[in-house]
């Protein structure tokens, strides 16, 4: 969608979106336009930032004990869908990381566009808005993760409504969206809170949430499932937000017989 049709719709929402189309993407690292602590010295423990994959593996983050460190050589994946027609949102922590992401972005020009099509909110047009669940990219990462997790949805959901196993795909990817914490790709998540909390990015979608899909799922046009993160987003109680606790927020269920997947599979009517 154009960023002047989301502005007439979504007053808050631009705000998050016009900063990451300011995003640049000509070469890494690929940053929030104002995230300038991952530019400091203090940040070098946390951050890898490899042109190409040949470098990746050549060099000392191949190894999984750097798990941990934001890979800012693939691009930002802050949000994953389109936020505008969505009507699930999924709350996370971060892109994954597996060691074939490098090689993914080089090699397949229509994942590069995708993900930049993603992250500039040009994708209304797209059959699969959210790309986690495009058969054509079933090789990544990113479909590995969710297609298993939502699988329980998109199979009743092919049942009930007498769809097709891809149509159904299709039904869900326009309506889900999910919204990243941190923005950056890592393996494990152990940034210091103190660290996380100077970034403008997760600034930014924490606002987001608050100021533009609290107010929508008070309203019953939308419905949040906090998976990861739990307190961090600060979500009221209502009937239309699942905040995911404890061992909950580990394993990230949406099955149909966890809080999140049925809060999911009640907005898509299934």
């Amino acid at each position: 969608m154009a960023t002047h049709d989301i502005k007439s719709t979504n007053p808050a929402g631009p705000n998050l979106i016009t900063s990451w189309q300011q995003c640049r993407l000509k070469a890494p690292p690929y940053l929030f336009p104002d995230d300038h602590i991952l530019r400091k010295p203090e940040a070098r423990s946390y951050i890898a930032k490899h042109r190409t994959f040949e470098k990746f593996i050549a060099s000392r983050d191949f190894d999984p004990a750097r798990g941990h460190k934001l890979q800012l050589g693939l691009l930002p994946v802050p949000y994953v869908g389109n936020l505008q027609q969505a009507s699930v949102f999924i709350l996370m922590l971060n892109p994954g990381f597996d060691l074939g992401d490098y090689f993914a972005e080089q090699v397949s020009p229509a994942l590069h566009a995708t993900l930049i099509r993603n992250l500039h909110q040009t994708n209304d047009s797209d059959q699969f808005p959210f790309w986690c669940l495009d058969p054509q990219f079933a090789w990544t990462g990113g479909f590995q993760y969710w297609r298993p997790r939502l699988d329980p949805i998109i199979t009743r959901l092919a049942e009930q409504k007498h769809l097709s196993y891809p149509k159904a795909l299709e039904h869900v990817a326009q309506a889900v969206a999910c919204i990243e914490l941190i923005p950056y790709h890592s393996m494990s998540f152990k940034l210091r809170a103190q660290f996380s909390r100077q970034l403008a990015s997760r600034s930014k979608v924490i606002e987001y949430v608050a100021d533009v899909l609290v107010p929508r799922a008070r309203n019953g046009e939308v419905v949040i499932v906090a998976a990861r993160g739990g307190a961090t987003w600060n979500l009221p109680q209502h009937e239309n937000i699942v905040v995911y606790e404890k061992s909950e927020t580990r394993s990230a269920h949406l099955s149909l017989k966890s809080w999140g997947g049925k809060l999911i599979a009640r907005q898509l009517g299934v």
